[in-house]
């Protein structure tokens, strides 16, 4: 009787658990959990994937300044940059001395600069407008028909960066200027000689252009 009763009590237990799942079933409660299962995976893909824009974004800001940083003025030049000398006749002949500083430390500027390169390369034609023949900083600025002659061109020739941001790779930032100033030979810069047209200046004969990337002052 007892072992019977048992046999009874099992199966009761039995039946009434395959009601309950049938029930379950019945109702969508597994459904219920995979869904939330399936919420909570696609909230993490989502998150992933927003992390992953966020990143981008960051890491394309990050290129863009590198890149505004590495932008040169030399990489378009003006065109009297690629104009060549004819020695026949000049309408123009000045010199300018050309003084550079880069933190109060003074930067040569090269011999040669405009003679003999890739553009200028002839037996008679192979100086730019503005050349050096030492490294004095002293400009040579000729022209076979008269006009004016910005200072950027001579950047251009020298393939170097030279405007209001900066000079070489050195660029204008929260702890350093650029300044321009622009004097009679034999007289020190002041104030009242610096400019701020910079590769626009143009360029007059017997002047002295100081070019100074320092810190700044203020």
């Amino acid at each position: 009787m007892e072992r019977e009763a048992t046999f009874w009590s099992v199966i009761t237990a039995l039946s009434l658990a395959l009601m309950l799942v049938l029930l379950a079933q019945e109702r969508g409660w597994f459904e219920q959990d995979s869904n939330s299962q399936n919420t909570t995976s696609e909230t993490s893909t989502n998150s992933t994937e927003e992390n992953s824009v966020t990143d981008t974004s960051t890491n394309e800001s990050s290129n863009t300044s590198s890149n505004e940083s590495s932008n040169s003025t030399a990489d378009s030049p003006d065109p009297l940059a690629l104009e060549c000398l004819d020695h026949d006749g000049l309408a123009r002949h000045d010199h300018v001395t050309l003084q550079i500083f880069i933190d109060e430390n003074p930067h040569t500027v090269e011999a040669a600069i405009g003679i003999q390169t890739d553009v200028c390369n002839g037996n008679e034609n192979n100086m730019h407008a503005v050349h050096t023949h030492d490294d004095t900083g002293r400009l040579h600025v000729e022209l076979n028909e008269p006009g004016d002659v910005p200072l950027g061109v001579f950047f251009d020739i020298w393939g170097y960066h030279f405007n209001e941001t900066g000079i070489f790779d050195y660029r204008v930032n929260s702890t350093h200027e650029f300044v321009m100033y622009v004097h009679p030979s034999g007289e020190n810069a002041t104030e009242e000689h610096r400019v701020t047209s910079f590769d626009e200046y143009l360029i007059l004969n017997g002047e002295v252009i100081e070019l100074h990337y320092r810190v700044k002052t203020n």
